[in-house]
């Protein structure tokens, strides 16, 4: 039996909930029996969603400090139930509430993200319970290492739910028409504004390229004076939110899915999976170089690596693809090979499996 530990679970919005809820997914169909104790939700979906599970979804409500009493408290009494071989936590801070009694004769493993690792001295001594650091690229080993001891730390690269209507057999299209998509939270270390520039400065060579943003954030109104100001706002689209089926026809319709990340005082992101959805429909990336996305995009393989600070370096490799439509088909190729073959859960999982020191199929 594997123990899950997470702050929040889908149906909560959010990258992390929806790593732990698919890892969790993944595992029970390989035949490895879960449990899940979480936070509680309050949106109306949330008993229809545990219903659906084949595992038990426990969860706590309340003020934060009797939630977690509960939480420990249940969770301690499930451990001395018996049966509990590896107990799985979504970050050191879930960590940190647990019994250190409780934790013996069993395999503790901590998933680590990367925004959560900032100066504190409480991390180290934290992880000290873990028997496995789980980082999700090798930028956010990076992160991890300096807090910890004599805890080992994997890079296990995450699986990657495909977007609807995406599937192996699927063939890339030659897309011809000029279409640019990003797709993320809007805040300056996505490096939207950037993209609007380089937009500008293509505008020339390529009147009709348009330039799709998927996203809600804080930097919206910025963005939105940005490509005003450059003569652009009629070739970008902001569509907020938009359900999955939209979010995925974009993709499907896009010639080059674009995000050049930078790193910022708000942090950096550890690994982004929104490039391995457009790699599911074998649509190539330009991507920043900071924080986890090389190891989401492979350099000249499956989609181009840039300086996301510097404007001319992103314009010249969106140039470069918009010039060389080979170049742009055999990326987008290699993309959508490598995203079924290494990070469908169905791939990913065995990943995990590795790193939790689980036998294969159980079933």
């Amino acid at each position: 039996m594997i123990l899950f530990v997470a702050q929040t679970f889908l149906p909560e919005a959010g990258g992390a909930p929806a790593l732990m809820t698919s890892l969790v997914h993944a595992l029970t169909l390989r035949g490895h029996p879960a449990e899940v104790y979480c936070r509680e939700s309050r949106l109306a979906a949330v008993k229809a969603f545990d219903a659906s599970r084949r595992y038990a979804v426990h969860r706590f409500g309340g003020p934060r400090f009797w939630r977690h009493m509960r939480m420990s408290g249940a969770i301690g009494r499930r451990i001395a139930q018996g049966g509990v071989t590896t107990l799985v936590v979504d970050s050191w801070k879930s960590l940190e509430r647990l019994p250190p009694k409780a934790l013996k004769n069993m395999r503790v493993v901590c998933l680590a993200h990367g925004g959560e690792y900032a100066r504190t001295s409480r991390i180290g001594s934290v992880l000290d319970r873990a028997d496995l650091v789980v980082a999700s690229s090798s930028f956010t080993a990076g992160l991890v290492r300096p807090f910890v001891g004599q805890t080992p730390v994997a890079v296990v690269l995450p699986g990657v739910t495909p977007p609807p209507g995406a599937h192996p057999e699927l063939k890339t299209r030659s897309v011809q028409g000029d279409k640019l998509l990003c797709i993320a939270r809007l805040e300056p270390r996505k490096g939207i504004d950037q993209v609007i520039g380089a937009l500008a400065a293509l505008k020339p060579q390529y009147p009709r390229l348009t330039l799709d943003v998927v996203g809600h954030g804080e930097d919206g109104p910025r963005l939105a004076e940005l490509a005003a100001a450059l003569g652009v706002s009629g070739q970008v689209n902001f569509h907020g939110y938009v359900s999955d089926m939209a979010r995925a026809e974009l993709i499907r319709q896009t010639r080059v899915f674009v995000l050049p990340n930078r790193a910022d005082n708000s942090g950096v992101d550890g690994f982004m999976p929104v490039f391995l959805e457009a790699a599911a429909f074998g649509v190539p990336s330009v991507a920043g170089q900071a924080g986890g996305a090389p190891d989401a995009v492979v350099a000249d393989e499956t989609g181009l690596i840039v300086n996301g600070e510097d404007i001319d370096d992103l314009t010249n490799a969106l140039r470069r693809l918009l010039d060389d439509g080979g170049l742009c088909r055999r990326l987008g190729e290699a993309a959508q090979k490598r995203f079924w073959t290494e990070f469908a859960w169905s791939e990913a999982v065995r990943r995990y499996e590795a790193a939790l020191g689980l036998t294969g199929d159980k079933i």
